[in-house]
């Protein structure tokens, strides 16, 4: 779950099309590499590169949430998933090979705060940041995607998941786990699973390989039921939101809160963003990354 201090922006750049373009903000990405950017080089026939955003709306952006929800195919989930995300106030879809004109100018947009904003490049501004990550994913390798960490709150958090449950959780931590594989030159597997960590970390010794060394760890609550299970071509993007009433698991994924007090909606956006075949990204325009611009959030 830790990622390094390595991280550069990327802004990418795809051709243009009635329904807008599929380009994204300035990028933290993961480590491993010695180019400036994973999209500079092929990689390999095992990995999936995929980009993630959290993006945090205004008012008048949550406004048009349901004109961008018109482009997205639902149907990608059955009923009965769809049914049980919707009691715990989670919305999917899926844009088919680019993003439609009203994300890509709220992406847009994004990236001018970030690129303007000292306190947007810090990650202040809210509990939810708007960095783009590009994660390198293999079968075998689970991702972290970290949406709040409420080290200092505790909340009344219920659920519906084998029934109805919940109560009350101090200083949790909302992420998702990430995992993807390959299905061929063109396609990949994606499973996207929401969790939280709470309570206080425990200290424990584990020996492993003739070392022993100790780890830290939390309780921790796997929504197995709400993971998204999904085949996805080169280019496809993943829309997650919340209910339009907020609720549940998705009004505490879905929502942030800014250093002013107020409530924006966020959405995730999952992008496959390049597989063994040549990616399109690969032309994109690599902006150079200041020691401002590089962070260890995780």
């Amino acid at each position: 779950m830790q990622r390094t201090s390595r991280r550069c922006f990327l802004v990418s750049m795809l051709a243009g099309s009635t329904c807008g373009c599929a380009q994204w903000l300035p990028s933290r990405k993961e480590p491993e590499a010695s180019q400036p950017t994973l999209l500079h080089r092929e990689i390999a026939s095992d990995t999936v590169g995929v980009e993630t955003i959290f993006l945090r709306l205004s008012s008048v952006e949550s406004e048009q949430l349901r004109d961008l929800w018109a482009y997205a195919d639902q149907q990608i989930l059955p009923p009965e998933q769809r049914m049980l995300l919707d009691q715990n106030g989670i919305r999917v879809g899926k844009f088919a090979g680019q993003l439609p004109s009203i994300a890509q100018a709220w992406v847009d947009r994004n990236a001018a705060r970030i690129q303007n904003d000292p306190m947007e490049q810090a990650g202040v501004v809210a509990d939810v940041s708007s960095f783009s990550e590009l994660w390198r994913c293999r079968a075998d390798q689970r991702k972290v995607l970290t949406v709040r960490n409420l080290s200092k709150e505790t909340v009344n958090l219920f659920y519906n998941e084998d029934g109805f449950r919940g109560g009350q959780f101090s200083s949790p931590h909302f992420l998702f786990s990430l995992y993807a594989k390959p299905l061929g030159p063109n396609s990949a597997q994606i499973l996207l699973r929401p969790e939280m960590q709470y309570g206080e970390s425990r200290r424990s010794v584990v020996a492993k390989d003739s070392a022993i060394r100790t780890q830290e760890t939390r309780e921790s609550i796997r929504w197995d039921s709400l993971s998204l299970v999904l085949s996805m071509q080169q280019g496809d993007c993943l829309i997650l939101s919340g209910s339009p009433q907020p609720r549940g698991i998705g009004e505490y994924f879905f929502q942030t809160r800014s250093k002013e007090g107020e409530i924006q909606d966020v959405i995730l956006l999952v992008r496959i963003a390049q597989l063994n075949a040549p990616d399109e990204f690969a032309q994109g325009q690599i902006s150079n990354a200041s020691d401002k611009t590089k962070f260890n959030r995780r």
